[in-house]
């Protein structure tokens, strides 16, 4: 059984969170930088998340996203 699952049924809610955060901050280092942005949007709930008028790569637009100017 993984240290997860073993938190989880222990009620041990803190740790498990601890190892939700550690395997988030992994996945999101093999990320490539401009992927990052967007997987923020997608944990945010942000209505521009969603699938409608995105391309179907998942890649950018070529636009500036919020907050960001064109370089």
């Amino acid at each position: 059984m993984s240290a997860l699952a073993l938190a989880i049924q222990r009620k041990q809610w803190e740790v498990a969170a601890l190892y939700l955060l550690v395997g988030l901050t992994q996945a999101t280092a093999k990320l490539p930088p401009d992927a990052i942005l967007g997987l923020l949007e997608v944990l945010e709930g942000s209505p521009s998340a969603s699938a409608e008028g995105r391309p179907a790569s998942g890649g950018s637009t070529g636009g500036p996203r919020r907050g960001q100017r064109r370089r």
